[in-house]
């Protein structure tokens, strides 16, 4: 898994190491990761055009197999190896960014093991060197019942364990990190370790904490100003979902189910996972998924400027095979009519 993370943990610190400033990081993070993906998002939309030329071929291929499931199945197989398509590619790039967050989210949850390169004893020893018990629940990262038991574990020994596996312990005791906790710390580790006081401030947030809903519990601008970044989160991503919907507006006119349905997909899925995001996840999680929907948006338009033609050329074709089923319907009909 370290192998895995690696390459996203040193893209992200070269962004901190520059600007030392974690949630510029991010959002430079994201926009390297949209730049990379451009290429595969711009693939998998030709493939939905091309998907939506296809659909008048599989339209003749279900009145001539429809009766026969298995046969229908096959000549639609045919037709994709024969057109060079495939039918999952129109969609599965719209999920990329999400199998991006993953390996994110680790490496922000752990960022004394992936950004400082400390294992689970230095880990327990940064813990051992700052009153983390009281800030964590003064800054309501954990509840009291929470840290009694935290507390229970890191006299029976067990700090180690408890670090490495329960919520984000790591973020929290990086963000303890400051300048009268350095010395404390580098002594406790020794010469050698990569301990630093990372810059966790961001438009006056903690990019460290979470947030809550209740913010009428805490009326300070922290938790104020990060209930905000949820809710421009949420909207940003509807924003992003109806851009797409846009540029893909030929597939969705041609009825193209495929094309349709990751559209509703899309349109409901990326504001929920905006919203849990925002509420389950440290207030840093939030900034990235911002920035992502908004490069997604401008990403979106820059491929519908450069697709204009091929979008130009399906709707000709739909035109045309619409035009062709209104005269094979009229023929049909003046055919009943003299034979009776």
């Amino acid at each position: 898994m370290g192998i895995i993370l690696k390459p996203f943990a040193m893209l992200l610190m070269f962004f901190y190491n520059f600007f030392s400033s974690y949630g510029i990081a991010l959002i430079l993070f994201a926009l390297v990761v949209k730049l990379i993906l451009f290429p595969l998002s711009l693939k998998g939309k030709k493939s939905m055009i091309k998907m939506n030329l296809l659909s008048g071929k599989m339209q003749q291929l279900q009145k001539q197999y429809g009766k026969d499931r298995e046969r229908y199945n096959m000549e639609v197989q045919r037709l994709y190896e024969r057109e060079k398509v495939n039918p999952m590619s129109g969609c599965l790039w719209s999920f990329l960014p999400i199998l991006i967050l993953l390996p994110l989210y680790a490496i922000i949850r752990q960022p004394l093991l992936y950004l400082m390169g400390l294992d689970s004893n230095q880990i327990a020893q940064v813990a051992a060197s700052v009153d983390w018990q009281t800030l964590a629940v003064n800054h309501g990262w954990v509840t009291a019942d929470a840290m009694a038991k935290l507390v229970e574990q890191f006299n029976a020994g067990e700090i180690a364990t408890v670090f490495q596996n329960v919520g984000y312990n790591q973020l929290y005791l990086a963000s303890l990190v400051n300048e009268n906790t350095l010395p404390a710390i580098t002594a406790a580790l020794g010469e050698g370790t990569r301990v630093f006081v990372m810059n966790f401030d961001f438009l006056g947030l903690d990019l460290a904490m979470l947030p809550t809903w209740k913010i009428w519990e805490h009326l300070n601008w922290q938790y104020i100003g990060a209930f905000l970044l949820i809710v421009i989160s949420a909207f940003s991503s509807i924003f992003m979902s109806k851009i797409s919907m846009k540029t893909n507006q030929m597939n969705n006119q041609s009825g193209n189910e495929q094309v349709e349905k990751t559209n509703r997909i899309m349109m409901w899925t990326m504001p929920l996972m905006s919203l849990w995001i925002g509420f389950m996840m440290p207030v840093a999680m939030c900034v990235y998924w911002i920035a992502n929907s908004l490069f997604s948006v401008i990403q979106e338009l820059i491929a519908g400027k450069i697709l204009k033609k091929d979008y130009e050329a399906a709707r000709a074709a739909a035109a045309e095979r619409e035009r062709q089923e209104k005269e094979e319907e009229k023929r049909r009909k003046e055919e009943a009519r003299l034979e009776r």
